[in-house]
């Protein structure tokens, strides 16, 4: 603890040694500190979750740089499936710079499982895409979103409130229900849970026990005779007596016992699981075989299209003879080349590829030479894409476009659509607005609830209120010069017409 006015260690007495400052206040916001701290410790013990994090929100409120607090509270946000609010207090806790601070090893162990992250990613995703869903009414497939987003995550309270409130509204109350005790046993006071569980109960009448169920095991005081055989126990006010059964046990009748347990275990594997394994297996396998097939079908079509339209170019007329020899050849070297892609020789497709000149191809054509070129040269599309991303950086803007507009060519949503983003941008910050238009809106249409997409849709709005400004000014210079225009013609009608009548006197004078 190091004072406030010139970080000095500070020691037991209530002045600085350093500046001789009061800082009797200082230790005091630092006490308040660690008490909400040991008290949001302390509801973390018992699952009271919300309950520590309003502690520990407090604790760091009175003293931003309790490392422990903040800890604790990233470790609280992870508990609930709050990844990325966990994420946020460790990052905030090592760049504090404290030896020894376990913030370190959270982040190290979180990154050095990359899947980890990825799946984390995607229930983000598919959370938002779920919160999309439910504002447009379509409440079957949040509640597939849903759904995924808890089998990939299943601490997540949010995912859980959201569906159970699905359920509710559909009336599917015992569902609800049981998302809500999961909800529960992960934090046991949040408010929400609580009060959709105080719905479900009055919807259904019937209560519902957060406890965890355990088998009740009653005691009994047992007695066997040694003559007899026959036991003897009390269960509650009666005496039971078991009489005594004969049973012979020998080495050989346990063998064939187990022997037999076996055999039919492994009996009902064979008649029951590999069945149903093996359904699974050709279900799926029929699956991708019909999927397969109709992308084969449909690449047949266009090469089919592509081939009529090599027909059309070769049997195109006299006049244009060498043009369309070149444009048929580019489609040779295009089929080539999608042959050789769809067997696998990447090589001979690279090669086939490059002698193509894309700018003789037609829409569909072009199309089918993005893709292949984004397969096979996938280096230099992230070479490419890696220098449009570092010239935006360096603002750089105008080099940033003519690589990232080739991405862009090759892979509208290369790099989760960064390649179209980072392109808009740089159009919007070279002025060019229509450009910057197109690319905001194509981008706000691909990726829908993100929060770049938010920032697209601002921009649309920016973007389309600026034109319409210019072309409100552009009509007013217009017609202010359309008026001086008037103005000048009928001067000049004026001027022609008093000199004619000037012409007219001196000639009606001379004839007199």
């Amino acid at each position: 603890m190091k004072c406030i006015y010139c970080g000095t260690p500070l020691s037991g007495i209530d002045y600085c040694t350093g500046c001789g400052a009061d800082i009797s206040l200082q230790k005091r916001i630092i006490r308040i500190s660690n008490l909400l701290y040991n008290e949001g410790l302390e509801k973390a013990t018992v699952r009271d979750l919300s309950g520590a994090i309003v502690c520990l929100k407090r604790s760091l409120k009175f003293n931003k740089e309790n490392i422990a607090a903040r800890n604790l509270l990233g470790l609280v946000y992870f508990e609930t499936g709050e990844v990325v609010a966990a994420l946020s207090e460790w990052v905030i806790s090592k760049n504090m710079n404290v030896p020894d601070n376990a913030a370190d090893l959270y982040i190290a162990r979180l990154q050095a499982n990359k899947n980890k992250l990825d799946a984390i990613n995607q229930t983000i995703r598919k959370y938002n895409q779920a919160l999309l869903y439910c504002r447009q009414d379509n409440e079957d497939m949040a509640v597939i979103q849903l759904k995924k987003v808890l089998a990939q995550n299943p601490k997540l309270i949010k995912a859980y409130h959201l569906l159970s409130l699905l359920y509710l509204k559909r009336q599917e109350y015992e569902k609800a229900r049981k998302l809500l005790k999961k909800a529960a046993y992960i934090d046991a006071t949040n408010t929400t849970t609580l009060r959709y569980l105080q719905e479900v109960e009055a919807a259904t009448g019937i209560s519902t026990s957060l406890d965890v169920k355990r088998k009740k095991k009653y005691a009994r005081e047992e007695k066997v005779n040694r003559f007899t055989g026959t036991m003897t126990y009390k269960s509650g006010n009666e005496t039971i007596i078991m009489p005594a059964a004969y049973k012979e046990n020998t080495g050989v009748n346990v063998i064939l016992n187990i022997f037999i347990g076996l055999v039919v275990g492994v009996a009902l594997m064979w008649f029951l699981a590999v069945p149903a394994k093996v359904q699974s297996v050709r279900s799926e396998t029929a699956d991708q075989i019909r999927e397969y097939s109709d992308q084969l079908a449909a690449r047949q079509t266009e090469i089919n299209d592509l081939q009529s339209q090599l027909d059309a170019l070769q049997g195109d007329g006299q006049t244009e003879e060498e043009t369309a020899e070149a444009e048929s050849n580019d489609y040779e070297l295009l089929i080539d080349a999608y042959t050789s892609f769809q067997a696998g020789d990447t090589e001979g497709a690279a090669a086939s590829l490059d002698q193509v000149d894309p700018e003789q191809l037609s829409d569909n054509a072009r199309a089918i030479y993005n893709e292949i070129y984004g397969t096979v040269h996938a280096d230099e599309v992230q070479a490419l894409f890696d220098a449009g991303s570092a010239a935006y950086d360096a603002q750089n803007y105008e080099e940033a476009v003519t690589n990232l507009q080739r991405v862009v060519d090759y892979d509208e949503r290369y790099s989760d659509g960064y390649a179209l983003y980072y392109l808009a941008r740089s159009y919007e910050n070279l002025g060019q607005n229509d450009q910057a238009l197109e690319m905001f809106q194509r981008f706000a249409a691909a990726y829908p609830g993100t929060q770049r997409a938010t920032y697209s849709n601002n921009a649309i709005a920016r973007l389309q209120q600026a034109g319409a400004q210019t072309q409100d000014q552009t009509e007013t210079d217009t017609g202010t010069d359309t008026q001086n225009q008037a103005d000048a013609q009928s001067q000049t009608d004026t001027q022609q017409s008093g000199t004619q009548n000037q012409t007219g006197a001196q000639s009606g004078t001379q004839t007199q």
